[in-house]
């Protein structure tokens, strides 16, 4: 059995004697030189799995057990010998009894999520995460409407600062609710709904500066948007965190 080393989403189903088999596929490419940026996180995840594995992990042999990344594993692999046949059979050898006893485990495993291998979530992830996060994130822009537009609380207009604010805010409102639909009906938004969500996020966040408390829930909102994947958003929270300190000492 060979899989591909590119496939990273694939790692995410495999049993453990699939995985053991993935991790001699992967040392034995780096025996050819194949030790990129890719390859070398595969490595790791797969070492960590397999030396963390109750019942495997008596089993990991020496070089996968002492040489942390492909790097490691490079310097030891080149000067066993300088043909690349010689070190593949190497490899093999030494993991033949952990493959072995890797096929006899059973199959059940818990599953890992494509961000754990790639650093970076998979549609179905960021689906999830939108589905839980963007609607708290609608109510309480819905509450901060409803706050803003009380005005000074004597029922009259909202104040002239606010006005902007709250047109942005609508704008923020309806532009969360296209992607919740999006998501709700399994189709990935556009990046451009997203990217106008964003834009009326931050048009919101900038008309309160001045004012802490809408202001500090804006900035509640960009975390929140920021953690269902809207792009951008969490470059703008340090700003907003600065900002929300610097008020409470005023």
């Amino acid at each position: 059995m060979f899989l591909s080393h590119d496939l990273f989403n694939d790692l995410a189903r495999l049993d453990p004697y699939q995985r053991a088999i993935e991790l001699q596929n992967v040392l034995v490419a780096a025996c050819e030189g194949k030790r990129d940026g890719a390859s070398d996180a595969k490595y790791k995840q797969l070492r960590a799995w397999a030396r963390d594995h109750p019942a495997l992990a008596h089993t990991v042999p020496n070089i996968v057990q002492t040489n942390h990344d492909l790097g490691a594993f490079w310097s030891y692999i080149k000067s066993y010998s300088d043909q690349w046949e010689p070190r593949r059979q190497h490899v093999r050898e030494l993991l033949r009894d952990f493959i072995a006893l890797a096929e006899k485990v059973p199959g059940e495993w818990e599953p890992i999520s494509a961000s754990a291998w790639t650093g970076k979530r998979s549609a179905r992830e960021e689906a999830a995460a939108a589905k839980a996060l963007l609607p708290v994130a609608q109510a309480s822009i819905e509450a901060l409407i409803d706050h803003l537009e009380r005005g000074r609380g004597n029922g009259g207009p909202p104040l002239d600062e606010h006005q902007e604010a709250i047109a942005a805010l609508k704008g923020l409102h309806d532009a969360l609710g296209s992607l919740i639909a999006a998501y709700d009906k399994e189709a990935a938004p556009s990046l451009a709904v997203k990217k106008e969500a964003v834009e009326y996020l931050g048009r919101a966040a900038k008309a309160l500066k001045d004012d802490p408390m809408p202001f500090a829930v804006s900035a509640l909102c960009m975390a929140v948007c920021a953690g269902a994947g809207l792009p951008n958003v969490a470059a703008w929270l340090g700003a907003a965190t600065m900002v929300i300190r610097k008020q409470d000492r005023t």
